[in-house]
């Protein structure tokens, strides 16, 4: 019963530091003016907290990060419509699955997973802009940014996420 309960807490905290961190990467993300490239830095680092909260949590926890953090994003700013969020959350949600799923080899998990969340995304993206009929300059701006870098993205989390993994080493059971 105490290992449950010790299990429960590690579970619990390294969901909510992740969910923080990932929230804290949004914020400080749309704070530095760094245009276009704001989108790289900032969702390689959200994604590396999807991943690492799926390593170390397994998939509750990733997909707990994964669902709250588009929501996270909108209320403190991100100019993502609300209805999206939704998309947003199961794209990350693809990419948790296919890292836990292929957690035997990670590096086709997050191959496999990155792959899949901007097929996921670019076509949830242009079905919400036709069905939702936004204007052309606001349609054209949600389809760059949830098509091609949504691939380089969760490429670069990954190659991140392993990084800090391979850091933490034994500290963490990963």
């Amino acid at each position: 019963m105490m290992e449950n309960k010790k299990l429960s807490v590690h579970f619990i905290a390294r969901t909510a530091i992740l969910l923080a961190l990932a929230i804290v990467f949004q914020t400080i993300g749309r704070a530095i003016p760094l245009g276009q490239f704001n989108q790289f830095i900032t969702g390689s680092l959200v994604n590396a907290c999807l991943l690492i909260a799926a390593a170390t949590t397994g998939i509750w926890g990733g997909t707990a990060v994964a669902v709250l953090a588009p929501f996270g994003a909108i209320l403190t700013g991100a100019s993502m419509p609300l209805p999206f969020a939704p998309v947003v959350a199961g794209g990350n949600f693809i990419l948790v699955l296919m890292f836990v799923l292929l957690k035997k080899n990670r590096i086709l998990g997050i191959c496999a997973g990155a792959v899949l969340k901007f097929a996921f995304l670019f076509a949830g993206v242009n079905i919400f802009v036709s069905l939702m009929g936004l204007p052309a300059q606001k349609a054209g701006a949600m389809i760059a940014t949830f098509s091609w870098p949504q691939l380089v993205t969760a490429a670069i989390g990954g190659v991140l996420a392993l990084l800090v993994l391979k850091a933490l080493g034994r500290v963490i059971k990963a």
